[in-house]
């Protein structure tokens, strides 16, 4: 009796420990795929799975030449506001035979001082980032911030392409292999040219600036004039808080 007792109890034992360690298996895939992201924001393609993303941060065609830090995945972040506005946008584009090109969302503050480290270290001019300027003079310029509206997750950087295009323009200055439209420059070429009413762009750059200026516009979005690509929700739900997750898939 005592030895089946035992038996009895160790069975019930082994038994619970199954339980529970099935229970585990079962919780684990679950915690695995809960969204850590903070409430207000979402992950883009969860909105609009149509707008294109090529996160440069992410990768090494950016004018750090490798990947800034915090960005784990080339995934597009936005509050939910933003995200959904610029779905309207898509909206207007895709009847037109065009899509968004998304180059960069919300950034975490950890990448915006690694920028500024980048500033800080000096260098020559850079012909396909940053040809006119001396790297320590560009946060004095205003091409790169100390602070960056993109932390707050309602900026984006963008332009418009066309779906399944590949484009001819290989801008001289800008990120390159962009398959977008002509603008005159590529995304993050800190010159004058890429100030949004520059004068030293052709008529199709100027036309293709002012389509994708009209139409964020009318989703509620405001242009910084110094870069065309560079536009942020004029209501943020976030406008003075700086966030710092990193961009990650999960």
């Amino acid at each position: 009796m005592p030895g089946r007792a035992e038996g009895g109890a160790s069975r019930r034992l082994l038994s619970r420990a199954f339980f529970s360690a099935l229970a585990l298996a079962i919780a684990s895939p679950l915690s695995a795929r809960a969204d850590p992201l903070p409430a207000g924001f979402v992950r883009l393609a969860d909105i609009d799975p149509t707008i294109r993303q090529d996160i440069r941060y992410a990768g090494l065609e950016n004018f750090l030449h490798r990947k800034a830090d915090g960005y784990e995945a080339p995934v597009c972040i936005l509050t939910a506001q933003a995200a959904k506005a610029l779905s309207s946008v898509q909206k207007a584009m895709t009847a037109k035979g065009l899509t968004l090109v998304v180059f960069d969302c919300y950034r975490p503050a950890r990448a915006v001082a690694d920028m500024g480290r980048w500033t800080r270290e000096g260098g020559r001019p850079d012909p396909q980032w940053y040809p006119t300027a001396e790297r320590g003079d560009l946060i004095a310029k205003g091409y790169i911030g100390e602070f960056s509206s993109h932390s707050r997750g309602s900026t984006v950087d963008l332009a418009i392409a066309e779906p399944g295009n590949k484009s001819a323009v290989h801008p001289a200055c800008g990120a390159p292999d962009g398959d977008t439209l002509d603008f005159g420059t590529g995304f993050d070429c800190f010159d004058p040219k890429s100030e949004t009413a520059s004068a030293l762009i052709d008529a199709e750059a100027t036309a293709n600036r002012k389509t994708l200026l009209i139409a964020m516009r009318a989703a509620g979005f405001r242009n910084y004039a110094r870069e065309w690509w560079h536009f942020t929700l004029a209501k943020e739900p976030f406008p003075k808080q700086r966030f710092d997750f990193p961009v990650n898939a999960n």
